[in-house]
C-alpha cells in the first residue's frame, strides 16, 4: 500500500513538472537564436554612428545607437567583462571610447545589457546595465524612451512621389532628411543603396516631446507612433500642405 501510494505521488510530480519543464525548455531554446544587428547610420570618419536591433522571430527593436559596431568573438568576452554563457555580442571601440550589447539567458528570461568604457577609466571592463528584455513574445526596453530610439529610415509609396524621410542625431537633437523620387520604391533591403539617385533635401530640425511624441520640423507638424518593434511617422502638415502623410520604419 505504501509503495503503491508513493508510485502514485511520483506519479503525480513528473505529470505536474514535466511540461512546464519541457516548455521553458523550448523557451530557451528559442531565446538562444537572438540575433544581435548593426546598422551603419553614419561612416564618417570623424563620428561614425550605427545603430544595434535585437532580432527574434517576428519581433525586432531598435536597442540604442553606438560609435562602432562590429561583432564580438566569444573568446574576447572576458577581456570586455561578457559572461562566457552570454548568446551574442556587438560593440567597438572608437577614439578612446568602447560601447558593447549582449544578450543573454539568466533566471529564465532572456535580457540584453549594455556598458561602455573609457581609455581614462581605472575600472578593468566596462559596467553593464539592463537596456532591455524579451518578454510575451517581444522586446520591452528598460529606459526611458530616448532619440536614439527614433532614428532610423521611414518610408512612404505615393502614387505620384515616393519617400524616404532619415531622422538621426545630431548632438542630442533629431534631425530629418527627406529623399524623394517619381519612380515606385525598390524593396528595404535595397533601399538604402538606392538614396544617392534621390532628390535629397538638406538636414532639417526635427523637434519631437519625447513624452506625447508629437513633433514639429521643417518638413511639417505631426506625430510618432512609436512601439518597441515598429514605428510610424505622420505628418499632418507636409512641406507646407495640410494633408496626412505617413511614413513607416523600414526594418532592413
Amino acid at each position: 500500500m505504501q509503495r503503491a501510494l508513493l508510485l502514485l505521488l511520483l506519479s503525480c510530480f513528473l505529470f505536474a513538472c514535466g511540461p512546464d519543464d519541457s516548455e521553458q525548455a523550448a523557451r530557451r531554446a528559442d531565446w538562444s537564436k537572438v540575433l544581435l544587428l548593426c546598422e551603419t547610420l553614419s561612416q564618417s570618419d570623424e563620428a561614425p554612428r550605427s545603430a544595434v536591433y535585437a532580432l527574434l522571430q517576428e519581433s525586432k527593436i531598435k536597442l540604442a545607437e553606438i560609435t562602432a559596431c562590429d561583432t564580438v568573438l566569444a573568446e574576447d568576452y572576458a577581456g570586455l567583462g561578457i559572461p562566457k554563457g552570454a548568446l551574442t555580442a556587438v560593440g567597438s571601440w572608437w577614439a578612446g571610447y568602447g560601447e558593447y550589447i549582449y544578450a543573454i539567458i539568466e533566471e529564465d528570461a532572456l535580457r540584453l545589457y549594455i556598458g561602455g568604457i573609457g581609455e581614462e577609466s581605472e575600472a578593468p571592463h566596462p559596467q553593464y546595465a539592463p537596456l532591455a528584455r524579451y518578454q510575451g513574445d517581444q522586446f520591452q526596453l528598460l529606459r526611458p524612451l530616448h532619440p536614439a530610439d527614433l532614428a532610423g529610415y521611414y518610408m512612404h509609396q505615393g502614387p505620384d512621389t515616393s519617400y524616404v524621410l532619415f531622422l538621426g542625431l545630431k548632438g542630442p537633437s533629431l534631425v530629418s532628411k527627406l529623399f524623394a523620387t517619381a519612380e515606385p520604391l525598390p524593396a528595404q533591403k535595397v533601399l538604402q543603396r538606392a538614396l544617392p539617385e534621390f532628390a535629397a533635401s538638406p538636414d532639417l530640425d526635427f523637434d519631437c516631446n519625447l513624452n506625447g511624441l508629437e513633433f514639429q520640423s521643417g518638413l511639417g507638424d505631426g506625430q510618432i507612433y512609436w512601439q518597441p518593434d515598429s514605428a510610424t511617422v505622420t505628418f499632418n502638415t507636409f512641406l507646407g500642405q495640410e494633408e496626412t502623410k505617413v511614413f513607416e520604419l523600414m526594418l532592413y
